[in-house]
């Protein structure tokens, strides 16, 4: 017999019935990995519970009630201790599992025990036993745990306030409270008499309170962080999430009460797994307490493939860089390009200037026509890609007088190698279509039946759509399908559900575009979806190809592309076909 697992041995959640896979096994020490049921030779009768004689048999010779792995054991909570909670929920009662979430672990000032600590420093347990013993027109002891001990409750049914017969001034006649209220408070044996009484100085008292507020993050933040939340419609669980966010940010960071650098909120990602960092960035910045200090996508990927290139090399290419993403408003002017485009051009071009920079060249302004051209790989995309990110570069390079000549002038510009577009498969169409996500299915339907661009799909608006009609904004104006519209209403319907208060003007919204004003990412929903939206887009077009017969201008107004990108589509339509000579052939 193999060893029972698990760290309570044989009193571990068992393993599933090897037969039926549903009920557990009947013994983990000796092994038995059949349920009663399924047992070889059975089924057999289940012996009775030997702890309480119960006949509903779990495994271990225990019932379910019994059986410290099931489900159905009743244990007592490990914050809280108190009793009635089940091993699914952590062993956490629900006011403990909200405390957990909300709170940080440390030591109790009262019991000393290592669990989750309110904002006074006192645990739960603590707590609860020192709003008990609150007298009634005294404020909260939380030191009485200390001193009377604490009492335990059952989960789910301690009155948060204090007990009832305590707080029942209605209860008494007039006289009697009357006579409640006049009289002086006991004077405990052990008080020492104040010797006289001194006024504070206010000026202090006002600088006292504003250092204890100024400690306090969230008595900045929280005027903030609720507007917020009313303005985009975050649900409750986010604003508490950003506000737990907030006060482990002024654990980690003591000493920066004044401004938090992005920078540093980003990398809280390892101490607050469920807090909404973006949004507390965002609440930070609303209160001005934010020093953005993130440095773009982009920069971070460009440093880190140019990090091993030496000077001057290194801050060409960093010139080459900022002008073409940002662009240049003096001499000579250039327009920013998108960061997508630099990218691809960076990829490149950093082959042939590794290459160099192995041969032990340090700047490009040795480069030469022949550097270029044995540099230039064979494939035709590539070279075309290296070629463009050559031309920009140098012709930046050069406008900035750091190069005297452009080596790529002498070389002529080749297009990249064009592919044969072909149509998809039926069956990878419907199945997409057919999805049961409906963001997926509607996005799909929207490029297989109209054609659309991800770009377009990414940024289309709910008021883009009228009466059935999505307007574009090229001026064109599509009468959407009839299968677009039932997944349309689909979607609304899900969107209406998920997300019922959200203030999102775009038509696709996800979990972190809800709360916000921001489209979708490019990749939604195409990361599920099992196909590629050029390849839908371009069986469209093929298709109508087919039914046109190649009419290019119809093409380009159908879908609002140019007359070279429609040619493309219509070349691999354009074959022999019979002619038809108006009868009969003799035979």
């Amino acid at each position: 017999m193999s060893p029972a697992r698990g760290p309570n041995g044989p009193l571990s959640p068992p393993l599933p019935c090897t037969g039926c896979g549903v009920k557990p096994a009947a013994w983990l020490q000796p092994r038995v990995d059949y349920c009663y049921d399924c047992i070889p030779g059975g089924p057999f009768a289940p012996p009775l519970c030997r702890r309480c004689g119960s006949s509903e048999y779990y495994s271990q010779g225990l019932c379910a009630h019994c059986h410290p792995g099931s489900p159905g054991f009743i244990g007592s909570c490990r914050d809280c201790l108190a009793w009635g909670v089940y091993r699914n929920r952590n062993w956490r009662c629900p006011k403990c599992r909200w405390w957990f979430k909300h709170y940080p672990q440390g030591e109790c000032v009262s019991c000393h025990r290592d669990v989750t600590i309110g904002e006074q420093g006192y645990c739960r347990l603590c707590l609860e036993t020192a709003r008990m013993l609150q007298v009634l027109g005294e404020p909260l002891d939380l030191d009485a745990p200390r001193k009377f001990g604490a009492q335990l409750f059952f989960a789910v049914m301690n009155d948060p306030r204090r007990p009832a017969e305590k707080h029942r001034p209605m209860a008494m006649s007039l006289r009697e409270a009357i006579r409640l209220v006049a009289a002086p408070p006991p004077v405990a044996e052990s008080t020492q008499p104040v010797l006289f009484d001194l006024d504070p100085d206010p000026e202090r008292v006002r600088q006292r309170s504003n250092e204890i507020r100024r400690r306090d993050i969230t008595s900045r933040t929280d005027h903030f962080l609720y507007a917020r939340a009313a303005e985009y419609a975050w649900s409750k669980r986010q604003t508490n999430q950003v506000r737990r966010t907030l006060k482990i940010l002024q654990l980690v960071f003591p000493g920066a009460n004044l401004h938090f650098r992005a920078s540093d909120i980003l990398a809280m990602r390892r101490y607050d797994d469920d807090g909404n960092i973006r949004s507390t960035i965002e609440v930070l910045g609303d209160a001005d307490l934010l020093i953005d200090d993130r440095v773009p996508t982009f920069e971070q990927l460009f440093d880190r493939k140019t990090r091993h290139l030496p000077e001057p090399m290194r801050s060409q290419l960093e010139l080459w860089r900022d002008i073409m993403a940002d662009g240049s408003k003096t001499t000579p002017r250039r327009q920013p390009r998108d960061t997508m485009t630099v990218k691809g051009q960076m990829y490149g071009i950093l082959p042939a200037i590794t290459r160099w920079v192995e041969e032990g060249r340090t700047s490009l302004t040795g480069i030469s026509t022949e550097d270029i051209l044995d540099a230039l790989p064979d494939d035709p995309s590539r070279q075309h890609t290296m070629m463009l990110g050559f031309r920009t570069l140098f012709t930046i390079l050069r406008g900035r007088k750091i190069v005297f000549a452009d080596p790529t002038k002498p070389i002529p510009l080749r297009g990249p190698k064009r592919t044969i577009p072909l149509p998809m498969e039926k069956s990878a169409i419907r199945d997409a279509l057919t999805s049961p996500d409906p963001a997926i299915a509607l996005a799909v339907a929207l490029v297989a039946f109209h054609a659309l661009t991800t770009q377009q799909v990414q940024h289309v608006q709910l008021t883009d759509i009228i009466d059935g009609r999505l307007r574009m904004p090229d001026g064109r104006t599509i009468p959407l399908a009839e299968p677009v519209r039932v997944r349309l209403a689909a979607w609304l319907d899900h969107r209406a559900t998920r997300w019922p208060e959200t203030k999102n003007p775009y038509l696709l919204v996800t979990i972190q575009t809800a709360p916000r004003l921001s489209p979708p990412g490019r990749n939604f929903p195409w990361k599920k979806a099992g196909v590629t939206a050029q390849a839908l887009r371009t069986d469209r077009i093929l298709y109508e190809v087919e039914q046109t017969g190649g009419d290019v201008r119809r093409i380009c107004d159908l879908f609002g592309i140019g007359i070279d990108t429609a040619l493309r589509y219509a070349h691999p339509a354009r074959v022999d076909r019979p002619v038809d000579d108006g009868g009969d052939s003799a035979g």
